[in-house]
């Protein structure tokens, strides 16, 4: 049964997304470098929520943070660990935002390179393959990294070997500054997985029960031995490509246009249809965890950072036992 089925899950959801922007939104007010997913909440918790204890998720960077929120991991060490300051787990050695410590479940981008994300998913699935029947591997990207040649090599593999694992291309129509319309040849995205015999569906990025479907699809054929699923999931980049960004290379009107599509809002216009949660709830539940998150994150960056200590250590050969 699908997790929006019930009235507790939709909530769940929706609050996921809502603390995740929260998270998101306090970051962008201390980092200026800071990669902003406001606007695609419902393709990454809609991508990677209601799944089962023994599937694996390799989450696209921007919102590997709400996806984390989602999964139980502590806002405040997310935050200091983002900054390296006193409390993080990884004591500065990576940053949380993209590169959470390592488990059996989930992957982030530990090598730094766009797209390796993909392969790391798709290794993983020909694991689950071998070791445990019944698993899927869930991995998200974005349309610049689409292009890339490994995005293309693990999809031919996934595709040869008929992998459990589910690619969702979380095309924000932004790669930096270049427009997706003129970065892709031969059609849509999704033409190019059927191109490799992997079954494709184009659904609203913005409307998360839809992105949820189309996931729960690819997950029902991974678990079933059917191979592979690709899902293209069209939605918007709200704001830069990080927080300096002039943003020269689109037009104040376009981005108004898609603020009207929020996610956020929609999905709550569809709580408050059903009867799941008042307006005036919704608004208070967002009010504090905007005020939440600000407090969390201002003081992880506040604190002072923490010691190397003993150059020796390395906080990742500490934790590579969950990874193996």
């Amino acid at each position: 049964m699908t997790v929006l089925a019930t009235s507790d899950g939709r909530l769940s959801v929706w609050r996921a997304m809502v603390t995740g922007r929260a998270f998101d939104r306090a970051m962008c007010a201390h980092n200026g470098h800071w990669h902003e997913s406001r606007g695609e909440e419902a393709v990454f918790i809609g991508g990677f929520a209601g799944l089962d204890e023994g599937d694996v998720i390799a989450p696209h960077f921007r919102g590997a943070c709400a996806v984390a929120l989602m999964n139980g991991v502590d806002p405040a060490e997310l935050a200091a660990s983002v900054f390296g300051s006193e409390g993080s787990r990884s004591a500065g050695y990576w940053r949380g935002d993209i590169c959470p410590a390592p488990s059996r479940r989930t992957i982030g981008m530990f090598s730094g390179s766009l797209g390796t994300t993909v392969a790391y998913a798709t290794g993983a699935a020909l694991h689950l393959k071998l070791n445990s029947g019944g698993s899927a591997a869930v991995c998200a990207f974005g349309d610049g990294t689409a292009n890339a040649g490994i995005v293309a090599e693990s999809m031919n593999l996934a595709s040869m070997l008929r992998l459990p694992v589910v690619f969702i291309c979380q095309n924000n129509q932004y790669a930096t500054s270049m427009p997706a319309l003129t970065a892709f040849a031969g059609g849509q995205l999704t033409d190019r997985a059927r191109a490799l015999s992997i079954p494709s569906l184009d659904v609203n990025g913005n409307d998360v029960a839809a992105l949820m479907a189309a996931r729960d699809e690819g997950v029902a054929r991974a678990r079933a031995g059917e191979g592979p699923t690709f899902v293209h999931a069209l939605t918007y980049r709200m704001g830069g490509h990080y927080m300096n960004d002039p943003e020269t290379y689109r037009t104040t009107d376009e981005v108004a246009e898609w603020l009207e599509l929020d996610p956020i809002d929609h999905f709550l216009d569809v709580l408050v249809d059903q009867g799941d949660l008042s307006r005036e709830d919704g608004a208070t539940f967002v009010a504090a965890e905007v005020e939440r998150m600000s407090s969390i994150v201002s003081d992880a960056k506040s604190r002072v950072s923490s010691s190397v200590g003993d150059v020796r250590r390395s906080a990742f050969a500490e934790h590579m036992v969950a990874a193996s």
